[in-house]
């Protein structure tokens, strides 16, 4: 999670943006549980019935891709996307404006990242779209790729726009500091 930039406008569109990214992340959540449910009934079905349920390899592997782009931009917004701080937490203490500057550099190297993983992505969705491409066994059972796709398109979509509204706050805060409590306590105080 990332600290107000001072900034009313970005503060409020970061609010509730939050609650678009949250919004995702649940239903990737609830996707998991659907998924365990049914790898579960496969399993008791394979092990008790001589009965698997048929697709759950296919359903599972595409399941995964859908569930990752569902809960990417929560997982930048929550600080829980891997990158390391400590080059940061350093440049925070000595030279704030320094620090913001290149926190702001890092969310915008992200929104260039998914705005050439989205022009990978999009051709190939219509693709998919347009042929009615899908996985499985002819006969048996086929499901669609096209769904998890549009999934992919759509997380990218929502994270990099995550991205550019956190380069905006650090840019911001990097232009105006925002106090933190300790400062804001001591402002006024002489010695």
């Amino acid at each position: 999670m990332t600290s107000p930039s001072g900034v009313p406008f970005l503060d409020g569109l970061n609010r509730v943006y939050g609650y678009l990214t949250e919004s995702f992340n649940v239903l990737g959540t609830v996707w998991i549980l659907a998924l365990m449910l049914l790898i579960n009934a496969d399993a008791v079905g394979r092990s008790f019935f001589q009965s698997p349920i048929t697709g759950v390899p296919e359903i599972v592997s595409l399941s995964i891709v859908g569930i990752v782009f569902l809960q990417l931009a929560s997982a930048l917004r929550n600080g829980s996307l891997t990158r390391s701080d400590m080059l940061l937490s350093v440049l925070m203490r000595r030279w704030p404006r320094v620090a913001e500057a290149l926190d702001g550099l890092f969310h915008v190297v992200g929104a260039v990242t998914l705005w050439f993983l989205l022009q990978a992505s999009w051709p190939r969705f219509q693709t998919a779209l347009e042929r009615g491409e899908s996985v499985g066994v002819v006969g048996r059972f086929l499901i669609p790729t096209w769904p998890i796709k549009l999934i992919l398109v759509v997380g990218a979509v929502v994270m990099l726009i995550q991205f550019l509204i956190f380069a905006a706050m650090a840019f911001a805060r990097m232009v105006r500091p925002v106090p933190n409590a300790d400062e804001a306590g001591t402002a006024g105080d002489v010695t």
